[in-house]
């Protein structure tokens, strides 16, 4: 989906991702908690029908650099299944997939309702839309995604006081966000890489995005696209259920997946989920082909 031009492909930050896995100790050990995460100081609707909301960092510290200290988020329902969370710098534009590359919605100008009085305040601590439900806790700041048919929570990157994660992270070149999963949940994707037990995860496997352009006939490899998105497969109440969540960031990442949980540790960019409600494996791939792009179909000449 991403062209390498388009990648943060320093050595030098490649070498400070692999500095940040061993800082970690591997998934045998408890992952190390940095900082107390964020506060939601104010929040809105904004006149597209959605939310836009300011956070503040609960307590700096230097632990991979600085934290940056004001964020904006900017969740909105762009279609029925579709639901987008945008997390960046408050104060100053940082790199983002362009936007003539990949065609979206833009956010919020920055900086637009900082210190202003708010014309429409948000009373509730949650948005519907036809199927997914967003809702949020504004100290520490975290955030949940809900299937609106059966109550399933899809995402939640609140700890709960746990020691499988920590709450939210962002600095210059260190992004950290997490997600509880039902320990039950089959998850395939993030890609393009070459695993030896194909695309479904397991747990306790690192996973991680850079991309190198090599052959793909050696196993555990980085290719030539990033993909940070997964499927996640679920039987609730004797039904099939699935569901996708994309992480468009196209710096280089890793994810770590432990079975109750899956924690993204970045180098750059910003938090842009997008939530795919499905519920179906099919209805998952059509939807994310019909935000990124379709696949072009191959000659006939090609064929042989």
């Amino acid at each position: 989906m991403f062209s390498p031009t388009y990648l943060l492909s320093s050595s030098s930050l490649y070498v400070l991702l692999v500095l940040f896995s061993c800082f970690y100790g591997g998934f045998s050990s408890a992952p190390t908690k940095i900082g107390k995460g964020y506060r939601l100081i104010s929040a809105e609707e904004t006149p597209d029908g959605g939310f836009l909301g300011h956070l503040q960092v609960k307590q700096k510290n230097n632990i991979y650099g600085p934290d940056i200290p004001l964020l904006q988020l900017y969740v909105k329902h762009e279609t029925g299944d579709r639901l987008r969370v945008h997390i960046t710098d408050a104060e100053k534009q940082r790199w983002e997939v362009p936007y003539n590359l990949l065609p979206r919605e833009q956010p919020p100008a920055l900086k637009q309702t900082i210190g202003r009085s708010r014309k429409n305040p948000l009373t509730v601590s949650e948005l519907a839309g036809s199927e997914l439900i967003f809702s949020f806790i504004a100290d520490p700041f975290s955030f949940a995604v809900k299937r609106k048919s059966n109550g399933q929570t899809l995402f939640n990157s609140s700890s709960g006081g746990s020691d499988s994660f920590g709450e939210m992270v962002f600095k210059d070149q260190y992004l950290e966000i997490s997600t509880q999963l039902p320990k039950d949940a089959s998850l395939y994707g993030l890609g393009e890489n070459t695993q030896p037990h194909g695309i479904k995860l397991y747990p306790n496997d690192p996973y991680t995005l850079y991309t190198t352009d090599v052959s793909a006939i050696n196993l555990n490899t980085d290719l030539y696209g990033s993909h940070p998105v997964y499927m996640d497969l679920r039987n609730v109440g004797g039904q099939p259920f699935a569901h996708a969540v994309l992480l468009l960031n196209s710096n280089g990442m890793d994810v770590f997946y432990r079975g109750s949980s899956l924690t993204y540790k970045i180098i750059g960019g910003v938090f842009d989920l997008y939530f795919f409600s499905g519920p179906t494996p099919l209805g998952v791939v059509d939807q994310y082909t019909s935000f990124i792009g379709r696949p072009a179909p191959m000659p006939y000449w090609s064929l042989g």
